[in-house]
């Protein structure tokens, strides 16, 4: 490897190199949650810097890693100078690209950590994409397997699907579900009209409501709207109907050969007609015909909880860990606010002791 022929950019305001080294990434490791897009659109959400850390040697080298840049001292922290720290969007983030010589992982890792540590990062919190596994492209993390993934293998067609993936309560509840006359409607890209969106935002709130989420899921509905609006043919939209009326939805992001499960909703009044599993199943239809080989469903909240279960029952025997990542580049400066944080906060401080950057949690 020759490192005078590394072209090493971090990219704050234009992201056409990103958009270029995006495109050049096999079919099966095009994620969306990796897109200059989403990262605007996430702007809608989280108020920050977008960076995206680029290092290009040739069509067979290159990775670049988007994260925030989010200001640390703006939360009241008294330090000894302006510090920050960085994460990736809602969703999977990390360093994505294409390596053929292995030291160039480490020539990337080398500069990414002299990069964040020059410009005054304190810690960095990653959660990485377990289909396409790039984590193995960030080599000096703290890698911590947190939760299971789901996944739906569509590469054999949906005959094979239906008869070794699915569980039979699955394919029980697909049928009964019929006999109600649910329809399912898709919508993708610029044909996801402002009435969709509205029915997916409506439903979603209530299901947020119903399981009284976190504060911080309650997205507005402009991000929805930028999001459709950027991302394009890269969003696809699912409505159920019974009688007319939308009872059950989902976003999914789109990639050329994997999809993702993003957010979504069904209204509890209608749980007993199984609307949910019927969605899932004419999605799973869309996306055969679509080409999607890989279906990702998501885990759930924590291990092993009965939204985990639930999506087990579509994909028996599926096994793919979720990591995150974390690591801390300024040790002293993360022991001064720790120390603040705990002081000033008592009760968030103990109860989000276990993350990496609860100390952005006040309250």
């Amino acid at each position: 490897m020759n490192s005078d022929k590394i072209k090493t950019e971090v990219l704050i305001d234009s992201f056409s190199l990103w958009d270029n080294l995006y495109s050049n990434l096999p079919d099966k490791m095009q994620s969306p949650f990796f897109t200059s897009q989403y990262y605007e659109s996430y702007l809608e959400v989280e108020k920050g810097t977008i960076e995206c850390f680029c290092c290009y040697q040739d069509k067979d080298n290159f990775l670049f890693y988007p994260y925030l840049r989010k200001e640390i001292n703006s939360l009241g922290y008294d330090l000894p100078g302006i510090f920050y720290d960085i994460a990736g969007a809602y969703g999977y983030n990390g360093p994505i690209g294409k390596v053929s010589d292995p030291r160039f992982i480490d020539y990337f890792n080398n500069a990414l950590k002299h990069h964040l540590r020059e410009t005054n990062v304190v810690t960095e919190f990653v959660r990485y994409c377990p289909i396409i596994n790039n984590r193995i492209f960030h080599t000096y993390t703290n890698q911590i397997d947190v939760l299971d993934n789901v996944y739906i293998d569509l590469s054999k067609g949906l005959e094979d699907v239906w008869k070794h993936s699915f569980e039979s309560n699955i394919r029980k509840n697909c049928k009964k579900s019929e006999q109600y006359g649910l329809i399912n409607k898709f919508f993708i890209g610029g044909n996801i009209r402002s009435e969709e969106l509205n029915i997916f935002y409506d439903i979603y709130l209530h299901t947020m409501n119903r399981n009284y989420a976190e504060k911080y899921y309650y997205f507005n509905k402009s991000f929805f709207s930028t999001l459709v609006n950027k991302l394009r043919e890269k969003i696809l939209l699912g409505i159920t109907y019974y009688e007319d009326l939308p009872v059950s939805t989902e976003l999914v992001l789109m990639g050329p050969k994997i999809s993702y499960g993003f957010l979504g909703g069904t209204l509890k009044e209608y749980n007993q007609f199984r609307a949910n599993t019927f969605q899932k199943w004419g999605l799973l239809k869309y996306l055969v015909d679509y080409g999607v080989e890989i279906f990702s469903m998501g885990g759930g909240a924590s291990r092993y909880d009965s939204i985990y279960k639930y999506k087990i029952r579509f994909s028996k025997k599926c096994n793919n860990p979720f990591f995150i990542g974390t690591y801390v580049h300024k040790p002293d400066i993360y022991q001064v606010i720790q120390s603040q944080w705990k002081e000033k906060y008592p009760e968030a401080a103990s109860k989000y002791a276990n993350k990496i950057q609860g100390y952005r949690k006040l309250e």
